[in-house]
């Protein structure tokens, strides 16, 4: 009974921090900007930095400090924590293997922890760039009666998240299973769901997405971009070692 109370505890914990890694501002400035300069940024960081080792810390420096500039501490901290679980978890195996085989090399576990960590947190910083404005358009344009669903869904996970994490924590103090608690969820989302899509449901065939930008979020996308160019060069020029 106390093992199941501590999972179940674990696991309430776990979905709180990554939910709270995804969607913890909702509707940001960051979501204003374009998805495609993000995923420039992540292809160059997939492309380079794995290739380059410890030149991943150089891509992952100035997305750090764009949460940090936008004041959101709090979504560094969880995108961190969540990023670092597949990074433990390839770690402690490649220990584990190394183990059996009688050989042990410190420096290459922290390699693959870093390298999987700092991978997952650009992955991470793409989703939390994710303009729901652009998706409801790319969907519009292949068929009109998808358009709205990005839009009903980031007015939808505000007030799910925000009842999840009760529901978690209040079940968590219960010791109730983390089943029964998604169960509830998943319930309690698809009420949601219906009571908005009755309320919009006179403007679901009027329903014309538009796109929204922040001036300010694509040119500091654009500063990333450019930095990361820039990286690239000084590395495949051999202008800085090629360990970085």
């Amino acid at each position: 009974m106390i093992a199941m109370s501590l999972l179940s505890r674990a696991l309430s914990f776990f979905t709180v921090v990554i939910l709270r890694s995804i969607f913890l501002y909702g509707y940001s400035e960051l979501r204003k900007g374009t998805i495609l300069l993000s995923l420039m940024h992540l292809t160059i960081v997939l492309t380079y930095g794995l290739k380059y080792g410890p030149s991943l810390l150089a891509y992952t420096a100035p997305i750090s400090i764009l949460y940090l500039v936008l004041g959101m501490y709090g979504l560094l901290i969880y995108s961190l924590a969540v990023s670092s679980i597949p990074g433990l978890w390839m770690s402690l195996t490649q220990l584990i293997m190394d183990v059996l085989k009688g050989m042990l090399n410190p420096l290459n576990y922290i390699s693959i922890y870093v390298k999987s960590t700092l991978t997952s947190l650009a992955i991470l910083y793409v989703l939390h760039t994710l303009n729901p404005s652009e998706l409801s358009t790319l969907l519009y344009r292949a068929r009109k009666s998808l358009g709205m669903y990005p839009q009903l869904f980031m007015r939808i996970n505000s007030f799910l998240i925000k009842e999840g994490i009760e529901a978690i924590y209040t079940h968590s103090l219960k010791g109730e299973s983390v089943w029964k608690t998604l169960a509830i969820l998943m319930l309690r989302g698809d009420e949601l769901t219906r009571g908005f899509s009755e309320g919009l449901m006179p403007k679901y065939m009027r329903f014309k997405p538009s796109l929204i930008y922040s001036a300010r979020t694509i040119w500091i996308q654009l500063l990333i971009l450019g930095y990361d160019i820039i990286l690239v060069l000084l590395i495949t020029t051999s202008w800085i070692p090629q360990y970085l």
